[in-house]
């Protein structure tokens, strides 16, 4: 299969440029990208649930020690705050802070704004069959 065929390769590289976009978006408000994803979710699912790591982890696909230290950074920074739920310690419910709560508007709209530009030119039709076609590889691995 040559280079410009290798879905991988392909997938990978844009998964980069989409990672390098979203951190210079985010550097004015000192988190990465993968950070405002995670802060979107908890305020948008926190008013209906509980969140928890494993929520997280479950919801972006992570593995227990790369959710810890991005929360562990998110709450030295002030972004996020972990309580203790009843008498498991390792159990611990996780809010965001005033300083996320006011800039997650901020976030939801650079977020947009960056998929916005990301699907310029695609239609409706040829998202949604990238869409499919993606669930179907993820599904392969």
């Amino acid at each position: 299969m040559d280079s410009e065929n290798d879905i991988g390769k392909q997938i990978q590289m844009l998964s980069r440029k989409i990672t390098r976009k979203l951190n210079e978006t985010f550097l004015s408000y000192k988190i990465t990208g993968v950070q405002a994803f995670i802060l979107k979710y908890i305020y948008e699912n926190s008013k209906n649930k509980k969140i928890y790591a494993k929520d997280l982890r479950q919801e972006f696909d992570l593995r227990k020690p790369t959710i810890t230290g991005i929360l562990q950074i998110m709450q030295q920074n002030d972004l996020i705050e972990r309580k203790t739920q009843g008498k498991d310690a390792r159990l611990k419910e996780i809010t965001i802070t005033k300083k996320a709560s006011d800039i997650v508007n901020k976030i939801d709209l650079s977020i947009r704004e960056v998929e916005n530009k990301l699907l310029e030119n695609i239609s409706k039709e040829e998202i949604s069959y990238f869409l499919s076609v993606l669930k179907k590889m993820s599904t392969n691995l």
